[in-house]
Protein backbone atom coordinates (compact mmCIF):
# COMPACT_ATOMS: atom_id res chain seq x y z
CA UNK A 1 0.00 0.00 0.00
CA UNK A 2 2.94 2.24 1.17
CA UNK A 3 4.64 1.45 -2.20
CA UNK A 4 1.74 2.41 -4.28
CA UNK A 5 1.38 5.50 -2.63
CA UNK A 6 5.00 6.23 -3.00
CA UNK A 7 5.01 5.27 -6.69
CA UNK A 8 1.65 7.56 -7.29
CA UNK A 9 3.31 10.50 -5.57
CA UNK A 10 6.61 10.13 -7.71
CA UNK A 11 4.24 10.42 -11.26
CA UNK A 12 2.38 13.40 -10.10
CA UNK A 13 5.77 14.69 -9.15
CA UNK A 14 6.96 13.82 -13.04
CA UNK A 15 3.69 15.07 -14.19
CA UNK A 16 4.29 18.53 -12.40
CA UNK A 17 8.20 18.97 -13.66
CA UNK A 18 6.82 18.16 -17.41
CA UNK A 19 5.00 21.61 -16.81
CA UNK A 20 7.71 23.61 -16.06
CA UNK A 21 9.86 25.37 -18.19
CA UNK A 22 13.31 24.06 -19.64
CA UNK A 23 15.30 26.29 -17.79
CA UNK A 24 13.74 25.29 -14.43
CA UNK A 25 13.47 21.54 -15.59
CA UNK A 26 17.97 21.55 -16.07
CA UNK A 27 18.38 23.77 -12.82
CA UNK A 28 16.40 21.06 -11.14
CA UNK A 29 18.62 18.26 -13.17
CA UNK A 30 21.93 19.88 -12.02
CA UNK A 31 20.77 20.22 -8.70
CA UNK A 32 21.28 24.31 -8.77
CA UNK A 33 17.37 24.67 -7.81
CA UNK A 34 15.78 23.49 -4.76
CA UNK A 35 12.11 22.39 -4.16
CA UNK A 36 11.49 25.74 -2.06
CA UNK A 37 12.31 27.56 -4.84
CA UNK A 38 10.92 25.24 -7.40
CA UNK A 39 7.47 25.98 -5.77
CA UNK A 40 8.54 29.38 -5.00
CA UNK A 41 8.72 29.73 -8.58
CA UNK A 42 6.22 28.12 -9.76
CA UNK A 43 3.10 28.74 -7.66
CA UNK A 44 3.69 32.78 -6.99
CA UNK A 45 4.06 35.19 -10.26
CA UNK A 46 6.78 37.62 -10.29
CA UNK A 47 4.60 40.78 -10.41
CA UNK A 48 3.43 40.03 -6.85
CA UNK A 49 6.76 39.83 -5.40
CA UNK A 50 7.34 43.36 -3.66
CA UNK A 51 10.69 44.84 -3.84
CA UNK A 52 12.62 46.03 -1.28
CA UNK A 53 13.34 49.57 -1.22
CA UNK A 54 17.46 50.32 -2.13
CA UNK A 55 19.01 51.59 1.40
CA UNK A 56 19.32 55.30 0.85
CA UNK A 57 23.19 56.20 0.67
CA UNK A 58 24.17 60.06 2.09
CA UNK A 59 25.92 62.13 0.20
CA UNK A 60 29.26 62.64 0.43
CA UNK A 61 30.14 66.22 1.96
CA UNK A 62 31.78 68.84 -0.16
CA UNK A 63 34.64 69.92 0.50
CA UNK A 64 36.21 73.54 -1.84
CA UNK A 65 36.95 72.99 -4.92
CA UNK A 66 40.95 73.13 -5.45
CA UNK A 67 42.03 74.55 -9.00
CA UNK A 68 45.69 73.77 -10.01
CA UNK A 69 47.89 76.13 -11.55
CA UNK A 70 49.38 75.12 -15.04
CA UNK A 71 52.32 76.33 -17.40
CA UNK A 72 49.13 78.18 -19.01
CA UNK A 73 48.18 79.88 -16.49
CA UNK A 74 51.89 81.22 -15.56
CA UNK A 75 52.77 84.86 -17.30
CA UNK A 76 56.64 85.11 -17.88
CA UNK A 77 58.96 87.78 -16.82
CA UNK A 78 61.29 89.99 -18.98
CA UNK A 79 64.80 90.45 -17.57
CA UNK A 80 66.36 93.44 -17.56
CA UNK A 81 68.92 95.46 -15.61
CA UNK A 82 69.67 98.91 -14.65
CA UNK A 83 72.01 101.38 -13.33
CA UNK A 84 72.34 104.45 -10.89
CA UNK A 85 74.07 106.07 -12.92
CA UNK A 86 72.41 105.92 -16.12
CA UNK A 87 68.45 106.36 -17.12
CA UNK A 88 66.60 103.27 -18.65
CA UNK A 89 63.45 103.48 -20.83
CA UNK A 90 61.20 101.27 -21.80
CA UNK A 91 58.80 102.14 -24.39
CA UNK A 92 54.98 100.28 -24.57
CA UNK A 93 52.80 100.04 -27.65
CA UNK A 94 49.89 101.48 -25.33
CA UNK A 95 49.75 104.52 -22.39
CA UNK A 96 50.95 103.08 -19.09
CA UNK A 97 48.31 103.30 -16.22
CA UNK A 98 49.65 101.32 -13.29
CA UNK A 99 53.36 101.08 -12.34
CA UNK A 100 54.48 98.66 -9.14
CA UNK A 101 58.33 98.10 -7.66
CA UNK A 102 59.16 95.16 -5.69
CA UNK A 103 61.33 97.41 -3.47
CA UNK A 104 62.44 100.82 -3.14
CA UNK A 105 66.06 99.55 -4.31
CA UNK A 106 64.74 101.08 -7.94
CA UNK A 107 62.76 104.18 -9.07
CA UNK A 108 59.95 104.55 -12.12
CA UNK A 109 58.10 106.86 -13.39
CA UNK A 110 56.73 108.14 -16.84
CA UNK A 111 58.59 110.11 -18.80
CA UNK A 112 57.22 114.03 -18.93
CA UNK A 113 54.96 114.56 -21.92
CA UNK A 114 54.92 110.43 -23.15
CA UNK A 115 51.60 108.35 -21.60
CA UNK A 116 53.63 105.10 -23.44
CA UNK A 117 57.02 105.85 -21.74
CA UNK A 118 58.50 104.60 -17.97
CA UNK A 119 61.59 105.52 -17.17
CA UNK A 120 63.24 103.51 -14.69
CA UNK A 121 66.60 103.39 -12.55
CA UNK A 122 68.22 102.56 -9.53
CA UNK A 123 67.59 104.27 -6.12
CA UNK A 124 70.39 102.04 -4.54
CA UNK A 125 73.78 100.67 -5.57
CA UNK A 126 73.78 97.14 -5.66
CA UNK A 127 70.36 96.42 -4.52
CA UNK A 128 68.96 92.61 -4.47
CA UNK A 129 67.15 91.77 -7.24
CA UNK A 130 63.78 92.79 -7.35
CA UNK A 131 60.64 93.13 -10.18
CA UNK A 132 58.30 95.19 -11.71
CA UNK A 133 54.62 95.28 -12.71
CA UNK A 134 53.40 97.74 -15.45
CA UNK A 135 49.68 98.20 -16.66
CA UNK A 136 48.79 99.54 -19.72
CA UNK A 137 45.48 100.57 -20.88
CA UNK A 138 44.99 97.78 -23.40
CA UNK A 139 44.48 95.99 -20.26
CA UNK A 140 48.18 94.22 -20.59
CA UNK A 141 49.94 92.82 -17.68
CA UNK A 142 53.97 92.90 -18.22
CA UNK A 143 56.55 91.48 -15.71
CA UNK A 144 60.04 92.15 -15.01
CA UNK A 145 62.85 91.07 -12.97
CA UNK A 146 65.71 93.52 -12.36
CA UNK A 147 69.33 93.42 -11.45
CA UNK A 148 71.54 95.97 -10.62
CA UNK A 149 74.56 96.51 -13.18
CA UNK A 150 77.29 99.51 -13.15
CA UNK A 151 77.42 99.88 -16.47
CA UNK A 152 74.20 98.84 -18.53
CA UNK A 153 74.65 97.51 -21.75
CA UNK A 154 71.06 98.37 -22.88
CA UNK A 155 69.34 101.81 -21.92
CA UNK A 156 66.06 101.50 -24.24
CA UNK A 157 63.67 99.00 -24.73
CA UNK A 158 61.01 98.83 -27.27
CA UNK A 159 58.49 96.85 -25.80
CA UNK A 160 55.80 97.99 -29.22
CA UNK A 161 57.17 95.00 -31.23
CA UNK A 162 56.82 91.43 -31.09
CA UNK A 163 59.28 88.83 -30.69
CA UNK A 164 62.14 88.95 -33.11
CA UNK A 165 60.46 91.70 -34.34
CA UNK A 166 62.37 94.67 -35.80
CA UNK A 167 59.53 97.00 -36.80
CA UNK A 168 57.48 98.83 -34.60
CA UNK A 169 53.78 98.58 -34.78
CA UNK A 170 53.38 101.79 -32.89
CA UNK A 171 55.04 105.24 -32.89
CA UNK A 172 57.95 104.92 -30.30
CA UNK A 173 55.66 107.74 -28.13
CA UNK A 174 52.44 108.97 -27.63
CA UNK A 175 52.33 112.80 -27.00
CA UNK A 176 50.11 114.02 -24.32
CA UNK A 177 49.17 117.57 -25.56
CA UNK A 178 46.49 115.89 -27.82
CA UNK A 179 43.05 117.09 -27.99
CA UNK A 180 41.70 113.83 -26.89
CA UNK A 181 42.74 110.75 -24.24
CA UNK A 182 43.83 107.51 -25.81
CA UNK A 183 40.67 105.80 -24.08
CA UNK A 184 38.29 108.68 -26.54
CA UNK A 185 40.76 107.67 -29.67
CA UNK A 186 39.74 103.98 -28.72
CA UNK A 187 36.19 104.54 -28.19
CA UNK A 188 35.58 106.48 -31.82
CA UNK A 189 38.19 103.74 -33.25
CA UNK A 190 35.46 100.74 -31.98
CA UNK A 191 32.63 102.98 -33.49
CA UNK A 192 34.14 103.62 -36.84
CA UNK A 193 34.97 99.92 -36.86
CA UNK A 194 31.10 99.21 -36.64
CA UNK A 195 30.17 101.42 -39.11
CA UNK A 196 29.03 99.65 -42.52
CA UNK A 197 32.02 99.12 -44.96
CA UNK A 198 32.08 101.25 -48.04
CA UNK A 199 35.45 101.25 -49.28
CA UNK A 200 36.71 104.40 -50.89
CA UNK A 201 39.62 103.10 -52.27
CA UNK A 202 41.69 99.95 -52.91
CA UNK A 203 44.30 97.43 -54.34
CA UNK A 204 43.60 94.72 -55.20
CA UNK A 205 47.02 92.11 -55.60
CA UNK A 206 48.22 88.94 -54.80
CA UNK A 207 45.49 87.67 -53.22
CA UNK A 208 45.47 90.76 -50.53
CA UNK A 209 42.66 93.53 -50.73
CA UNK A 210 44.13 96.45 -49.03
CA UNK A 211 41.30 99.20 -48.57
CA UNK A 212 40.15 102.09 -46.99
CA UNK A 213 36.64 101.82 -45.30
CA UNK A 214 36.01 105.57 -45.20
CA UNK A 215 37.29 108.36 -43.36
CA UNK A 216 36.52 110.46 -40.32
CA UNK A 217 36.94 113.20 -38.04
CA UNK A 218 36.96 114.50 -34.67
CA UNK A 219 38.46 118.10 -33.32
CA UNK A 220 41.64 117.60 -34.92
CA UNK A 221 42.28 113.81 -35.64
CA UNK A 222 41.53 112.13 -38.96
CA UNK A 223 40.76 108.35 -38.54
CA UNK A 224 41.10 105.88 -41.20
CA UNK A 225 39.67 102.70 -40.70
CA UNK A 226 41.44 100.28 -43.34
CA UNK A 227 40.37 96.42 -44.15
CA UNK A 228 42.56 93.73 -45.34
CA UNK A 229 41.48 90.67 -46.72
CA UNK A 230 43.86 87.61 -47.61
CA UNK A 231 42.24 85.32 -50.29
CA UNK A 232 45.45 83.57 -50.00
CA UNK A 233 45.86 80.03 -48.02
CA UNK A 234 49.31 81.83 -47.31
CA UNK A 235 49.48 83.99 -44.15
CA UNK A 236 50.36 87.98 -44.60
CA UNK A 237 52.54 89.05 -42.07
CA UNK A 238 52.38 92.75 -41.99
CA UNK A 239 55.97 94.70 -42.01
CA UNK A 240 54.51 98.39 -41.92
CA UNK A 241 51.82 100.63 -42.64
CA UNK A 242 53.04 103.77 -44.05
CA UNK A 243 51.36 107.30 -44.98
CA UNK A 244 52.81 109.68 -47.09
CA UNK A 245 51.97 113.17 -49.04
CA UNK A 246 53.66 113.12 -52.13
CA UNK A 247 53.28 114.72 -55.87
CA UNK A 248 50.99 113.16 -57.97
CA UNK A 249 53.12 113.95 -61.10
CA UNK A 250 56.88 113.72 -60.84
CA UNK A 251 58.92 114.22 -64.10
CA UNK A 252 61.33 112.09 -64.79
CA UNK A 253 64.66 114.30 -63.29
CA UNK A 254 62.18 115.54 -60.28
CA UNK A 255 63.50 113.98 -57.34
CA UNK A 256 60.48 112.43 -55.24
CA UNK A 257 59.10 115.04 -52.69
CA UNK A 258 57.56 113.08 -50.38
CA UNK A 259 56.42 114.12 -46.44
CA UNK A 260 55.54 111.04 -44.26
CA UNK A 261 52.45 111.40 -41.29
CA UNK A 262 53.15 109.83 -38.39
CA UNK A 263 50.04 108.35 -36.97
CA UNK A 264 49.60 109.36 -33.08
CA UNK A 265 47.28 106.06 -31.92
CA UNK A 266 46.51 102.82 -33.54
CA UNK A 267 43.86 100.60 -32.90
CA UNK A 268 43.79 96.86 -32.92
CA UNK A 269 47.86 97.86 -33.30
CA UNK A 270 48.72 94.26 -31.90
CA UNK A 271 47.11 92.10 -35.17
CA UNK A 272 50.25 92.03 -37.50
CA UNK A 273 49.22 88.65 -39.30
CA UNK A 274 46.53 88.35 -41.72
CA UNK A 275 45.56 84.97 -41.88
CA UNK A 276 45.41 83.35 -44.94
CA UNK A 277 42.28 83.36 -45.76
CA UNK A 278 40.96 86.09 -43.50
CA UNK A 279 41.06 89.91 -42.89
CA UNK A 280 41.76 91.97 -40.37
CA UNK A 281 40.48 95.67 -39.63
CA UNK A 282 42.58 98.66 -38.12
CA UNK A 283 41.80 102.34 -37.03
CA UNK A 284 44.97 105.19 -37.67
CA UNK A 285 44.61 108.24 -35.97
CA UNK A 286 46.58 111.00 -37.61
CA UNK A 287 46.62 114.47 -37.10
CA UNK A 288 43.94 116.36 -38.94
CA UNK A 289 45.10 118.13 -42.43
CA UNK A 290 44.78 118.48 -46.12
CA UNK A 291 46.67 118.50 -49.19
CA UNK A 292 47.06 120.78 -51.88
CA UNK A 293 45.24 119.63 -55.90
CA UNK A 294 48.50 118.44 -57.16
CA UNK A 295 49.66 116.44 -54.22
CA UNK A 296 47.89 112.95 -53.14
CA UNK A 297 47.82 111.28 -49.83
CA UNK A 298 50.15 107.65 -50.39
CA UNK A 299 49.22 104.17 -48.13
CA UNK A 300 51.64 100.96 -49.13
CA UNK A 301 51.70 98.53 -46.93
CA UNK A 302 54.90 96.21 -46.57
CA UNK A 303 54.92 92.41 -45.80
CA UNK A 304 57.53 91.33 -43.97
CA UNK A 305 60.06 89.40 -45.52
CA UNK A 306 58.01 88.67 -48.69
CA UNK A 307 57.08 90.89 -51.96
CA UNK A 308 53.08 91.48 -52.01
CA UNK A 309 53.55 95.14 -51.24
CA UNK A 310 50.12 97.06 -51.52
CA UNK A 311 49.21 101.10 -51.88
CA UNK A 312 46.37 103.12 -52.88
CA UNK A 313 45.77 107.15 -53.22
CA UNK A 314 43.61 109.17 -51.61
CA UNK A 315 42.85 112.33 -52.89
CA UNK A 316 42.16 115.69 -51.15
CA UNK A 317 38.79 115.56 -52.23
CA UNK A 318 38.32 112.38 -50.53
CA UNK A 319 39.70 113.68 -47.06
CA UNK A 320 36.78 117.05 -47.51
CA UNK A 321 34.33 114.68 -47.80
CA UNK A 322 35.28 112.96 -44.13
CA UNK A 323 32.60 112.75 -41.67
CA UNK A 324 31.80 114.18 -38.45
CA UNK A 325 31.94 111.46 -35.62
CA UNK A 326 29.16 112.50 -33.06
CA UNK A 327 30.17 111.89 -28.99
Amino acid sequence: MRLSLNLACLGLFALSLSALPATAQKSIARGSMTKAQLLGDFSTPKSSVAAEPAAAVAPAPLGPKMLSLGEQNFIGSYHLSVGFQKTTHLVFPYAVTYVDLGNSGIIADKAQGAENIVKLKANLQGFPQTNMTVVTADGRLYSFLIDYEKDPRVLNYNLTTGAGDASPVMPLAMFSNLSMTQTEMENYSRSVLKKKKMLRTKEVKDDITFALQGMYTKDDMFFLPLYMYNKSNINYDVDFIKFYIRDKKVTKRTAIQESELSPVFVYNATQTMIPGPGSMDQVYVLRKFTIPDDKTLVVEMFERGGGRHLTFNVTNEDILKARKLKR
